[in-house]
């Protein structure tokens, strides 16, 4: 009896443990016609299954449901160009600010659908607005792949209102597309075997829509009278009197590179730059920035104020009397003070109305931020 039980307990302990995986698609070019080969993940962590499909430019692919988030369709479109290092922008215009999702889909949306960014059913809601993503999609959560077809269905949806959405590279983007897997979370990995990939990077090459899509984006821009970016800008980058475009340039070039070099891929280039924060500038090796190196940096580029993410803040904070914005308040849930049981998502963003700063929270509240 005792072997019979043995048995029985190997059979179903694989079921007991296997958990649902679901990704995709991943999108790469077929061998002959301009079609692309689209391939989707599910089943579970034990016996997954790929489905695939041929689709070409103008066509439609499904990303399909996380939790109580609907599927959403994408429409391809022909190879990106390269984002520009300037955009020009009305006073009037409303800009809205995330960044560091990190895979965490859910919150992220939440986030959006509260703050009026994007409707109900993940369609574009902000009109003529900007939306500026500040980098680091990849990593540590559970669905990055999500995130990045959201935003490329609605990059296209924004241009058609009169709007924008500008996605932005961070030092997680250079990460993974150069095969850093330290990070990834362990679904991917899983991902990866699934399709048979030498490493999770090879699933964002340059032949795919979306690593073809992330290789054209910008490090930094500067968008009306805000600089825009990942981790910051140093005074060392008006020392060696860098361009936007040749920053930008530079860290283009580098996406693949397992171990990227170079002024704008060390502690303080403008991915990995966290001299606005004393308590973490000697941990990271950036050198701490003065208000007169703000003011220099500011001046150089002709801009107003700064934004970054990359260093986590408990709520969007303004440095250096306003002319640095710190936006990374890191996707999570948290369960409220004498709550065991209900968990509440926490993300913030930065909204830009008329030239002032405010706080917007998932709640879809916003604060005035003091400077």
């Amino acid at each position: 009896m005792k072997r019979v039980l043995a048995f029985v307990s190997l059979l179903i302990s694989p079921c007991l443990h296997a958990a649902a995986l679901q990704d995709g698609p991943y999108l790469t070019r077929s061998s002959t016609g301009n079609a692309w080969t689209a391939k989707w993940i599910t089943g579970d962590d034990s016996a997954p299954e790929v489905r695939e499909e041929r689709v070409g430019t103008g066509g439609e692919i499904t990303v399909a449901a996380v939790g109580t988030l609907p599927a959403f369709k994408v429409k391809l479109r022909s190879a990106a160009t390269e984002a520009p290092s300037e955009v020009k922008l009305a006073p009037s215009t409303p800009l809205f600010v995330m960044a560091d999702t990190h895979g965490e889909f859910q919150i992220a949306v939440e986030l959006l659908t509260r703050q009026k960014i994007i409707d109900s059913t993940l369609k574009w809601a902000f009109g003529k607005g900007h939306l500026v993503v500040l980098g680091d999609i990849f990593d540590r959560g559970p669905n990055q792949t999500e995130i990045l077809w959201l935003l490329y269905e609605l990059e296209a949806e924004a241009r058609r209102a009169g709007g924008a959405v500008h996605v932005l590279l961070g030092n997680h983007e250079s990460m993974a597309l150069g095969g850093d897997e330290r990070y990834l979370n362990p679904k991917y990995l899983k991902v990866r075997e699934a399709l048979h990939a030498p490493s999770y990077a090879a699933l964002w090459g340059a032949d795919t829509l979306l690593g073809q899509w992330l290789r054209t984006k910008s490090a930094v821009m500067k968008i009306g009278d805000y600089l825009c970016l990942h981790g910051g800008l140093s005074r060392e980058v008006v020392d060696r009197k860098l361009t936007l475009a040749e920053m930008d340039a530079s860290v283009r070039s580098s996406i693949g590179e397992r171990r990227p070099d170079g002024f704008v891929m060390s502690p303080n280039g403008p991915l990995w730059y966290r001299g606005y924060f004393p308590e973490v500038a000697r941990e990271s090796g950036s050198t701490l920035a003065t208000s007169d190196d703000v003011e220099t940096v500011l001046a150089f580029y002709g801009a107003k104020a700064i934004f970054v993410g990359h260093t986590i803040v408990p709520t969007v904070t303004s440095l250096y009397d306003g002319r640095v914005i710190a936006v990374q308040v890191y996707p999570h849930r948290e369960h409220p003070r004498g709550d065991s049981i209900n968990e509440v998502p926490v993300m913030e963003a930065l909204r830009v109305d008329g030239g002032k700063f405010f706080r917007a929270r998932i709640d879809g509240s916003v604060e005035l931020l003091a400077r």
